[in-house]
């Protein structure tokens, strides 16, 4: 989902919410008796853009529950109440240093955000410092958070003989949040109240444990659902790219190539670009009678930086090459040659850079550019090759490049979708909770 999309979905939700508060508020203000029935058999509240929902039904089977292996869970919910003391200190540093380096920043007026990866507390705040496209992960992991937090206070005062009155769950417009009404917890000695408060968060702990296991596994148990290691896969093309249109890359493209460099993953991706720019434009090996027949020169014209140009101005699709000759041999071919170069990059199967690069009967031409100009040639494993004109470096910000994946097995297409939205939402429960 762009960032277009997720902001329609967040105006069709605040439009969803006044809609329900003003029926809402119709009904009541009308005495509407089937209504005020179903909101009190379902435990509905509507709020102006909050739902609340209450209800008893789980009593008994959280009862069930908190009564499993009593002495088993009086030693859980020990190791709970001790790592929330030994983690206490911790976290007091960590929210001191926090607001030392915003107050520092504040003072010297600096606007240089604190980077994610830094020892800092900070809001996950979708469309400031997190993607809004990847707002549906981040309910749902506030959802699970939420729903394993209150879970522990639950089994934990059932365990310590507190009543459980009943669960519930308020939408705060798109924010999910679960939570336990209790009750004679304060009637209970002081190590059954920490067990009980410090329930919610050993849970926490343990939910962002397993989900950096899930980070870290995911991947390897996926691996045999796709190819991988022999090309990336195009993930987006931005609009104002050279590369953007029908003859550019697509998205979901597999480069293979960029000129003779082959492409397995990020790492190779970005050494070719390298090359590419530290090389000069590599040569094609032609046949002469490809020259005789396809040559459009006029006049040569040398420009600035040693370029020619024999072309002229109504040939966008043609580029001036230079005959790169052997100094053994006679000159057999005109110097420059005026010829088109999709046809030129579509014929051969060789690149040169010097005229002994060649095998048999072909000749080496290389087009004649600037120094800062190159043709740079990126070749598709379905397609046709894109062409490129203009400096190397240029491509790496018009477009993301991942490391090519393509299921293998199309029916477990479902699968895969699950095990990706599990990856994606232990990303943010390891950012949200692991501290």
């Amino acid at each position: 989902m762009d960032d277009m999309h997720t902001g329609l979905f967040l105006f069709g939700v605040i439009f969803c919410h006044i809609c329900f508060y003003f029926i809402d508020t119709l009904f009541k203000t009308c005495s509407h008796v089937p209504y005020l029935y179903f909101l009190k058999n379902t435990g509905l509240q509507i709020k102006f853009l909050r739902i609340h929902w209450f209800t008893t039904v789980f009593n008994r089977l959280i009862q069930k529950w908190g009564s499993f292996r009593p002495k088993l869970q009086l030693a859980w919910f020990n190791a709970g109440a001790w790592m929330a003391i030994g983690l206490m200190p911790l976290a007091l540093a960590l929210l001191i240093h926090s607001i030392y380096v915003n107050l520092r920043h504040t003072v010297k007026n600096d606007i240089v955000t604190v980077s994610l990866d830094s020892t800092t507390l900070q809001p996950m705040v979708p469309g400031i410092n997190m993607p809004l496209s990847e707002i549906g992960y981040y309910m749902l992991t506030l959802l699970v958070c939420s729903i394993v937090h209150e879970f522990g206070h639950a089994i934990a005062a059932v365990r310590e003989d507190a009543r459980v009155i009943g669960i519930g769950m308020v939408i705060g417009l798109i924010v999910p949040v679960a939570y336990v009404s209790l009750e004679q917890v304060e009637l209970l000695t002081a190590p059954k109240q920490l067990r009980i408060l410090c329930a919610g968060i050993w849970h926490n702990v343990v939910l962002a444990m397993v989900a950096t296991i899930i980070f870290f596994i995911t991947p390897w148990i996926l691996m045999p659902l796709y190819d991988w290691g022999n090309a990336v896969q195009v993930q987006t093309v931005e609009y104002n790219s050279p590369l953007y249109g029908p003859g550019g890359l697509q998205i979901r493209d597999r480069v293979t190539f960029i000129n003779d460099c082959p492409i397995t993953d990020l790492n190779s991706w970005q050494e070719c670009l390298v090359s590419a720019v530290k090389h000069n434009t590599p040569g094609y090996c032609l046949q002469s009678e490809f020259i005789k027949e396809h040559d459009e020169s006029g006049p040569a014209k040398h420009l600035a930086a040693g370029a020619v140009e024999c072309c002229g101005s109504n040939s966008p699709r043609h580029l001036c090459f230079e005959y790169l000759e052997s100094e053994d041999e006679p000159l057999e071919l005109p110097q420059f040659s005026c010829l088109n170069v999709r046809r030129v990059v579509e014929l051969t199967d060789f690149m040169c850079y010097k005229s002994s690069d060649c095998p048999g009967s072909f000749h080496c031409f290389r087009p004649s550019l600037e120094n800062s100009t190159k043709l740079v040639l990126i070749k598709r494993s379905i397609g046709n090759v894109v062409i490129f004109l203009g400096h190397p470096a240029n491509l790496n910000p018009f477009f993301c490049a991942g490391t090519f994946k393509k299921y293998k097995i199309p029916w477990k297409f479902f699968l895969v979708f699950i095990g990706f939205s599990i990856h994606r939402s232990s990303i943010i429960l390891k950012k949200i909770i692991y501290l």
